[in-house]
């Protein structure tokens, strides 16, 4: 199946398949943000659309952009994720240069449910239109502690 706004970029709607260790990298990261949301990029080889082989953590400016300026950003990395947009620009241009693609931005919710929430929506999709040719990801870590 393709997705019809990326009709060339298979794991967009492909049943994606996660190596273990990268799974396993993921799982650590949202681990060791708690109680922060985590966020990154999992790559794959272009030749294999449903393949998860490498994950890249990215640091979440949620705070930086929060202490910058909390009115136009109210929330801070506890419910949040805010993602560097440039370099999220180069990484999927150099990805696909190089024949491993950003495949899927990743995210956690810190003590709430994996869903795709509105936040989420309205950040990575405008009028149903994805904002970037990736899929999205949510995890959910349990809280360390417990």
């Amino acid at each position: 199946m393709t997705h019809p706004q990326f009709p060339d970029l298979p794991w967009i709607d492909a049943d994606l398949r996660i190596d273990s260790h990268v799974l396993a990298d993921v799982e650590a990261h949202a681990l060791a943000e708690y109680p922060s949301e985590c966020c990154g990029f999992l790559f794959g080889p272009a030749a294999e659309p449903e393949r998860l082989d490498e994950a890249r953590r990215e640091v979440n400016e949620a705070d930086k952009y929060h202490r910058l300026d909390p009115e136009t950003f109210p929330r801070t990395s506890r419910t949040y994720f805010k993602i560097h947009e440039l370099r999220a620009a180069r990484t999927l241009e150099e990805g696909a240069a190089a024949g491993r693609p950003l495949k899927v931005i990743y995210h956690s919710h810190c003590d709430a449910g994996a869903y795709f929430s509105a936040e989420d929506a309205a950040t990575f999709a405008h009028e149903g239109l994805l904002t970037w040719p990736a899929d999205h990801r949510v995890i959910r870590p349990s809280d360390p502690t417990e």
